[in-house]
């Protein structure tokens, strides 16, 4: 039995990757690297933007260079991470299924903590996520376990009673390695073929099916 529900962010509730190849793309430029197109970006988010950045770049990019590709990207992403941002279908009504059932919903992404938050106030106004965390000083990145520390924490139930939705192979590895219900977002930038391969248990249609699947889940 589930009593809250974890998200990721990209790829999970909204589709971010217009502003993530956008920013990602004047990174690459500004020190004269080859730029990618939005379906080659969708494959290198999921670990950070640091290997993200490290998968964009071509092979044998002096580390200083890279290093220049992600501090422009930080700096330009910050600023303009909700230009061309936007929820997937469905997944506004999932999150108010979800708190009229009573169940609580937390995000954890690997971006940036302050960018994570803002995104969401900016897209959820009106959202009651119990919080809102990401990439911190001194926390690991998904998918270790020691990332999960926070939400935790927070939630106040063991990681059996919790739900994680993700779209990458990354997010339902984090979810078993913690020992929360993986669940997989097959509509963000992984193929069903890959969640299904990583060991999610759930995989829904769309977020109407999840909904009714994590509901299902909450009564046991």
């Amino acid at each position: 039995m589930i009593k809250a529900v974890v998200f990721d962010l990209d790829g999970t509730l909204l589709d971010t990757i217009p502003d993530i190849t956008g920013a990602l793309d004047r990174a690459l430029a500004s020190q004269g690297l080859p730029t990618h197109t939005v379906e080659a970006c969708k494959t290198f988010i999921g670990g950070g933007i640091r290997e993200a950045v490290r998968k964009a770049v071509p092979a044998g990019t002096p580390e200083p260079v890279q290093e220049a590709v992600l501090a422009f990207y930080k700096e330009d992403y910050r600023r303009r991470c909700t230009e061309g941002t936007e929820c997937y279908p469905g997944v506004r009504e999932l999150l108010a299924g979800l708190a009229a059932a009573g169940l609580p919903a937390a995000v954890l992404s690997n971006k940036t903590e302050a960018t994570a938050q803002h995104i969401i106030r900016t897209y959820f106004p009106g959202a009651a996520f119990r919080s809102v965390h990401g990439r911190a000083e001194g926390r690991p990145l998904k998918p270790d376990p020691g990332a999960a520390a926070p939400v935790l924490e927070e939630l106040g139930l063991p990681p059996e009673e919790i739900a994680y939705v993700g779209d990458s192979g990354t997010d339902i590895a984090f979810a078993r390695n913690t020992g929360m219900l993986p669940v997989g977002a097959p509509w963000g930038y992984r193929s069903r073929e890959e969640l299904a391969a990583a060991g999610a248990a759930l995989l829904p249609e769309d977020p109407a099916q999840l909904l009714a699947q994590l509901l299902a889940a909450a009564r046991g």
